[in-house]
């Protein structure tokens, strides 16, 4: 699949269709998150969790810390009187407190939602968007940390609507493990992911178990990751790349994840290269404009003595990919040993649980600084797409039309919002992405 932000005409009479094939789950394979964080915890491994802090100094976390940990919150929750289903906003800025936070909303059935943070504590777009979900989901309780909560208190008074409930992670930590876990459904609702908000007001879109986990599953037949693989990221946890992909999908393979501050790489992009090199990480993920920000810095590049070897599937997605831009960052690192074949397109959202296509076709050799089009992969197993003209009519391959998705990995649709389920979905079920594209060889 192609993306393109203009229609014309490529010439193939084929249907713009692609299908990942059946998605076949190994008998022993987890149903829910639950079930994932427990087999992650009871394979006698040190694998888990890598923290690095502001300082560059670093927490490990193994997974049978990790489920410990979130027992915790599961105790300190239900204390509160939380039942199976109900919301929990997350408001936290470690990354170590946000997946315990996670982790135990998923132990007892409650649904946790993920928004970012606003630093600064000063009125703007992000503190809105708190305030916005607070009351579209029902003035829900926020989770957040003790340095935040001041803030987050008084963030509620603009509204006159009445307070914010506001509960510390450091609060609940006190709490003895509760080893009750709730059982969950697959079928169960396990997180709502919040729509970036560009065009109005964010939406929350609703992922079950089974989504989240047939992405983690597609995305692994395909690329053949395992247990061995190193995940590294250090985009916010509140991102759908950064948490499922990267993080559940960890969980679901058992492997070690090193998760780094956003500001910490945003300082210094190299750190992103040094965290590889000292990790061995093999699976890392970032947006166009951060290959460009270690680009800028290619003098500094020339005094390193990186090892790169082993990063073997960098994605680069979530903003419009430009071919020259990702080829100067393989030309730049192959002395250090990173693969020509290293950078992997992709395409995702929060509506299809992160990436639902991934590309294993670019390299230096196969592409060209003056390419207009990035190709961006084929669908996981589950997973189908298809473009389609104002119509609703399929298109042929390669015209330029609106490309729409369907799956195991995609949503059901938004928490409580109508209007936009029915602007979503076609009648037979396709979910319209937004976006613009083309199918070459589907």
């Amino acid at each position: 699949m192609n993306k393109s932000s203009s229609y014309e005409y490529l010439g193939v009479d084929v249907p713009a269709f692609s299908n990942g094939g059946i998605l076949s789950l190994p008998e022993d394979a987890p149903q829910t998150l639950v079930e994932a964080l427990q087999r992650a915890a009871q394979k006698d491994s040190k694998q888990g969790i890598v923290y690095i802090n502001s300082d560059g100094s670093e927490n490990s976390q193994s997974y049978q810390d990790l489920l410990l940990d979130a027992q915790k919150i599961l105790a300190g929750l239900r204390k509160l009187g939380l039942k199976p289903q109900d919301q929990i906003i997350l408001q936290l800025e470690c990354n170590q407190d946000f997946l315990v936070a996670f982790w135990g909303c998923i132990l007892g059935g409650f649904v946790p939602v993920p928004v970012s943070i606003a630093l600064n504590g000063q009125p703007n777009n992000t503190i809105s968007k708190l305030q916005n979900v607070w009351q579209m989901l029902g003035e829900p309780l926020i989770l957040t940390d003790a340095k935040l909560a001041p803030s987050v208190r008084e963030w509620s008074q603009p509204l006159h609507l009445g307070k914010f409930a506001v509960e510390t992670l450091e609060e609940l930590r006190g709490f003895e493990p509760d080893t009750k876990i709730y059982k969950s459904q697959p079928q169960d609702l396990a997180v709502l992911l919040l729509t970036s908000g560009s065009t109005g007001i964010s939406k929350a879109v609703m992922q079950e178990n089974s989504k989240l986990l047939s992405m983690s599953a597609g995305t692994i037949a395909m690329n053949q990751f395992s247990s061995q693989d190193v995940t590294l990221n250090w985009m916010p946890m509140d991102h759908v790349g950064a948490l499922v992909f990267l993080s559940i999908m960890g969980v679901y393979l058992g492997c070690q994840q090193i998760h780094v501050p956003t500001q910490f790489i945003l300082q210094n992009p190299l750190k992103w290269l040094d965290l590889i090199d000292h990790h061995q990480a093999t699976i890392s993920w970032a947006p166009n404009f951060a290959f460009t920000l270690i680009g800028d810095r290619a003098k500094e590049v020339t005094k390193r003595h990186w090892d790169l070897s082993s990063m073997k599937f960098l994605v680069n997605a979530g903003e419009a990919i430009v071919t020259k831009t990702a080829r100067n960052f393989l030309k730049l690192l192959s002395s250090y040993g990173l693969s020509t074949k290293a950078i992997h397109p992709a395409f995702g959202m929060c509506e299809t649980c992160s990436g639902i296509t991934w590309s294993n076709s670019f390299s230096l050799e196969s592409s060209s600084d003056e390419d207009k089009f990035v190709e961006l992969g084929q669908p996981i197993a589950g997973a189908s797409l298809r473009i389609v003209d104002a119509n609703q009519q399929v298109v042929r391959e390669g015209v330029i039309g609106s490309l729409q998705v369907k799956g195991a990995s995609v949503t059901s649709g938004y928490y409580q919002n109508p209007v936009a389920n029915q602007e979503a979905f076609t009648t037979d079920g396709w979910f319209n992405t937004g976006d613009l594209g083309f199918i070459k060889n589907g």
